[in-house]
């Protein structure tokens, strides 16, 4: 029968535990025995020894109050004789369904014969004694006599007290030698049960030995040929187990698990050579790349930093550009400006020249007033002189149109001479607005060739404007494409710094892989496959 290992502790536990039921169940009927030994010990054998002897008892104590009712003729004493001797009848009444052997029952039978003639002399002495208290002298004499004669040749109480003695010293040998054997086999049981619990504890040992062992003795395989394992010897052929149980399937998955493994430590020590080689060919191609990439990178971070520069450059001149054709709109503003400035100043030349005129022409007629303000002056002091002279001639009353006339005569000449300094400043004025009309004739004819320069000033400006604003959007665009190409190119080496990064990433990975190449090899020469 083929049993797992379940199987086999379930047996081993089970046979343990039907040999520990069957010593408990011998155990618990020896028990009974014992029990039932002692209880009959108790219950028969004791208690009849205990009867018997409370029976002597109540017969002595009977025989007591029979020698004092003789004595003392007290009819009480004669009651408690009859209570002892009923107790007595009473024991030996319990007593003869305990006894059991043929030599017990016939000395109980003398004890109750014994009793029997114990209590017919009492009963004849208490006939007598009663009797006595109501007879004469002499019969009471005769009876004394009789009560003598009984006592004196009476042995019913000695060979009742015999009788009694025998059956309970023989009650008490039976309960002795009863005790005894009940002593005995109790020992023996006692022997018997610490033997068949040492047997079961040895057949307990040796059958669990023997279920450890069919189940130890596969695990110790395994476990020696896991540490061949971990040792890194591979050379095993297996283990080889018969049994059909956990512990052979087990072995059977160890087997496979063994050669499974010296297959993985042959493949890897086969790939570990190849990956050895191939990392060694990638770390060289690696460098060779990243050689290439640093020197591209180099390259493109200096094209980069030129094409800046021209970037920068065609900036500024576009920058420049734009601030040429801000000036240049700023001058066709200013030129715009001047031009009517110009127009302005044209017209207040034209304006100021007739001014001029008009002034020389209000100098001429001023100059006629002052001539004709000079022609009054001369008359007033003409006049002044007369009137002077007529006032002299006119003495005392004469003297106060004299003053006037005085007077007169010095405005007059204030007056004249205020008018030649008018006549001459008039005259200069004249001079100087010819002179002045002259220069405006003159500043006109310049203005106006002025405004024809303006005018073509204006007109070159424009087209200087034009140019600068084409430049400038050419300019745009090659400063445009040259952030175009700037951007690209950064973004050509940012690529070449990435791919030079990746490529020292891969140098840096094939060395790694190359040292857990190495690392591999080792670990697969720890392995002893034959």
């Amino acid at each position: 029968m083929r049993l797992n290992i379940m199987g086999k502790l379930m047996l081993g536990f089970g046979a343990v535990l039907l040999l520990m039921l069957g010593t408990c169940l011998f155990l618990i009927m020896q028990m009974r025995n014992m029990n039932n030994d002692y209880t009959g010990l108790i219950k028969i054998k004791a208690l009849a020894y205990g009867e018997s002897f409370e029976a002597l008892a109540h017969y002595n104590a009977a025989a007591a109050y029979l020698r004092q009712y003789i004595l003392t003729r007290e009819e009480d004493l004669a009651s408690r004789y009859q209570q002892s001797v009923k107790n007595g009848d009473d024991k030996l009444g319990k007593i003869a369904p305990l006894l059991e052997r043929a030599e017990e029952k016939d000395l109980l039978q003398k004890f109750q014969a014994q009793a029997a003639d114990f209590k017919q002399e009492a009963d004849q002495i208490i006939s007598l004694v009663k009797a006595s208290k109501s007879a004469s002298e002499g019969e009471r004499a005769v009876i004394e006599e009789r009560l003598a004669q009984i006592e004196s040749r009476s042995t019913v109480v000695r060979n009742l007290i015999s009788a009694g003695t025998a059956l309970a010293d023989f009650e008490k040998q039976v309960l002795d030698d009863d005790a005894n054997r009940t002593l005995s086999r109790a020992n023996r049981d006692i022997n018997i049960s610490i033997i068949l619990v040492a047997v079961t504890i040895v057949l307990g040992l040796i059958l669990a030995l023997f279920i450890a062992r069919m189940i130890t003795a596969p695990i110790r395989l395994l476990d020696a040929g896991a540490a061949k394992i971990a040792a890194g010897d591979l050379s095993g052929e297996g283990i080889n187990l018969k049994t059909k149980d956990e512990a052979g399937r087990l072995a059977e998955s160890f087997n496979t698990m063994l050669y499974n493994l010296k297959e993985i430590v042959r493949h890897l020590q086969e790939k570990s050579d190849v990956l050895t080689s191939s990392a060694s060919e990638l770390s060289a191609s690696a460098q060779n790349v990243s050689a290439g990439a640093s020197e591209t990178a180099s390259t493109i971070s200096q094209v980069a930093g030129t094409v800046e520069q021209v970037t920068s450059n065609v900036s500024h001149i576009a920058e420049m550009a734009e601030l040429a054709a801000g000036h240049a709109r700023e001058g066709s503003e200013g030129i715009r400006n001047i031009r009517m400035q110009m127009d302005a100043i044209q017209q207040a030349a034209a304006g100021t020249g007739e001014v001029i005129r008009n002034l020389y022409e209000t100098t001429s007629r001023i100059t006629q007033i002052v001539e004709l303000i000079t022609h009054i002056t001369d008359q007033t002091n003409l006049l002044a002189l007369n009137a002077a002279i007529e006032a002299a001639r006119a003495g005392e009353h004469g003297r106060g149109f004299a003053v006037v006339a005085e007077e007169v005569r010095k405005l007059a000449g204030q007056s004249a001479g205020a008018a030649k300094e008018i006549y001459a400043l008039i005259t200069t004025i004249q001079q100087e607005s010819q002179k002045a009309v002259q220069s405006m004739e003159m500043s006109v004819t310049r203005v106006e060739n002025g405004v024809q320069v303006v005018e073509e000033v204006g007109v070159t400006f424009e087209r200087i404007i034009e140019a600068v604003q084409k430049l400038a959007g050419e300019i745009r665009e090659v400063a445009e494409a040259a952030e175009e190409m700037s951007s690209a190119v950064q973004n050509v080496a940012a690529a070449a710094e990435e791919q030079t990064a990746a490529m020292e990433e891969v140098s840096s990975t094939t060395q790694n892989l190359a040292g857990l190449a190495g690392e591999l090899d080792t670990l697969a020469g720890h392995f002893k496959l034959a």
